[in-house]
């Protein structure tokens, strides 16, 4: 009896389907090609690359999909193949549980822990997507899942240049959105700097992006000892691009003020996004309480190292607030380790030795250049003095 490749049957499929989709007749030539030299990493690399783009996803007649199709021909050859390239290609060719969970059963992906852990944590976010309202032993399970997967991911190569971050993203999408679900909003902005960390933005649609960047802003407003606003505003501009002429453009303005340390002086301005902000939900104190004490950290960073011995008067014109109100911002600033330092009640006065580093803009990065610059010149001084003026042993 004749032996017979068994992958002559998916190139011949695979040469049909080229054929039928002339627009993608150059991906299935190449992907036939591949296949039949065996390059199954080229191979997986090229069929991630198509599957990641819906608009290449087109429905047969009986209604399949190129992208089931292409998925099926993979699925046969899974023991050649590596396990987390597949299961990322099982993400992208269906939101269906049913595919994911038949493929994290097979032992290829049970004995691949990165591949494993990537598929339970998609698998999540599938449920949690489907649901709106998980029941308590949906978000108990998932938060199980986070807590126990923690130190494994922990462990994983942290390089946003390799597949691992594909796990990272995936593990941190999850608690992104269980996050958004349960609150609070700090765990949902810590989890989701970390999911952009890990994430290209052109992996994104552009609703993904809209919300992502909306429920952002918010979490960051919102957030119990979230401060540093830079990491929103500078680290992720290509984010917050995307809502720069919609409904939500107020987010990034009233986010970019905050960042830079400014109080908003127009009344009518601040009444509009006080309205905005009620109507997101959010507790409109708490967002102006968060904005002063930017304002304090920021004017305190204005000053000089030796000179920060800053009047209660001053401080209560720049966050524009009654004298009697200054002393409890101070306090406030100093118990959350924003600023350290004394505070003078009598003398009406505070001297700061420390404040909270951050992410700054270019503005601010050129004056902290500047002052490296001033000390540098200063120490040279001191040096070319002593060396004039204490002799040598």
């Amino acid at each position: 009896m004749s032996y017979q490749d068994p992958t002559a049957s998916s190139i011949e499929l695979l040469n049909s389907m080229s054929s039928a989709h002339e627009s993608a007749s150059e991906f299935y030539a190449s992907a036939s090609s591949l296949l039949e030299s065996k390059l199954y990493h080229q191979l997986t690399v090229e069929i991630l690359s198509f599957t990641s783009s819906p608009t290449n996803c087109i429905t047969l007649p009986d209604s399949s999909t190129n992208f089931s199709n292409i998925y099926n021909i993979l699925f046969k050859l899974k023991s050649k193949l590596n396990p987390l390239m597949l299961t990322r290609i099982a993400c992208n060719v269906s939101r269906d549980t049913d595919i994911l969970s038949e493929l994290m059963a097979t032992d290829e992906i049970q004995s691949a822990p990165h591949a494993k852990l990537f598929a339970q944590a998609k698998l999540h976010l599938l449920t949690l997507m489907a649901n709106s309202s998980p029941s308590s032993d949906i978000v108990s399970t998932i938060q199980t899942f986070l807590k126990e997967n923690k130190i494994t991911l922990q462990q994983l190569s942290a390089s946003t240049e390799s597949e691992i971050a594909s796990v990272h993203s995936a593990y941190h999408q999850t608690a992104m959105h269980l996050a958004k679900i349960t609150g609070p909003a700090q765990n949902y902005y810590h989890s989701a700097i970390e999911f952009l960390h890990y994430t290209p933005l052109t992996s994104l649609s552009e609703d993904e992006k809209k919300t992502l960047a909306t429920d952002l802003c918010l979490a960051a407003l919102m957030g119990e000892g979230v401060y540093n606003l830079g990491t929103v505003v500078y680290d992720n501009q290509g984010l917050l691009e995307c809502l720069k002429g919609t409904e939500n453009q107020y987010l990034v303005d009233l986010m970019t003020s905050a960042a830079e340390g400014s109080v908003l002086s127009d009344p009518s301005t601040l009444q509009e996004y006080e309205k905005h902000l009620a109507q997101k939900g959010c507790d409109v104190k708490v967002v102006e309480e968060k904005i002063m004490l930017l304002a304090l950290i920021h004017m305190v960073f204005e000053k000089e190292s030796h000179d920060r011995l800053l009047k209660f008067s001053e401080i209560a014109d720049r966050l524009m607030i009654g004298l009697e109100q200054v002393e409890w911002v101070v306090m406030k600033a100093l118990s959350l380790g924003l600023i350290k330092g004394s505070m003078d009640q009598v003398d009406g006065v505070v001297e700061v030795s420390w404040v909270m580093p951050r992410v700054l803009d270019e503005k601010g990065l050129n004056s902290l250049a500047n002052r490296f610059g001033d000390w540098a010149a200063k120490v040279d001084e001191t040096k070319a003095y002593m060396s004039e003026h204490i002799p040598a042993f």
